[in-house]
């Protein structure tokens, strides 16, 4: 709130400890892959005395490994910054959603009662509004990973990231505060 009273503008970034997750594992990962594949072609010693280990088992361990690093890598050093609020409204990775469109913030739970899933903030806005702004992402080209939140669009609104330095609660508290902030000075 301070930040974005002093510059006009806030920005959230992703979680530094989310990226140290995303690398940790995808080196990992990577490195038990490639010690599968020395294993099978004999450039490792299993300690046997014999090649031992699988090649495919190695490859997968190391592709999926290379994927989730790949994810630590976009998550550390993002084209866009996730969320920016301004005067102007709520940049969500790019895209803006006007302050006009937006009648609050909200929390929602991604995923089923099963699966214990991301609690993220959620922009509340009309449903032609979702609409359009997925469209707008379509059009555009965005790209689809797991940097973006499980459901973009969410029944209620548009979901923000979920892996922010900035926990789903705070979020929407800090964002609705900006909003009747701004909405208050031009209304």
């Amino acid at each position: 709130m301070e930040t974005f009273r002093r510059e006009g503008r806030t920005e959230v970034k992703f979680s530094r400890g989310m990226v140290g997750v995303y690398l940790a594992l995808g080196v990992m990962l990577l490195v038990c892959g490639l010690a599968l594949i020395g294993m099978a072609v004999g450039v490792v010693s299993p300690g046997t005395g014999t090649a031992d280990g699988s090649a495919v088992p190695g490859a997968i361990f190391a592709l999926v490994g290379l994927f989730i690093l790949g994810l630590g890598i976009g998550q550390a050093r993002p084209t866009d910054t996730p969320v920016v609020a301004d005067a102007e409204g709520v940049h969500v990775q790019g895209k803006c959603v006007p302050w006009s469109v937006i009648s609050g913030f909200g929390t929602t739970l991604q995923g089923n009662a099963l699966d214990k899933s991301h609690l993220v903030a959620t922009i509340l806005v009309d449903p032609s509004t979702v609409d359009a702004w997925a469209a707008q992402r379509r059009s555009a080209g965005g790209r689809r990973s797991r940097l973006y939140a499980p459901g973009v669009v969410g029944d209620e609104g548009i979901c923000l990231p979920y892996n922010l330095a900035v926990g789903a609660e705070p979020l929407s508290q800090a964002l609705e505060a900006i909003r009747l902030d701004v909405v208050g000075v031009s209304g």
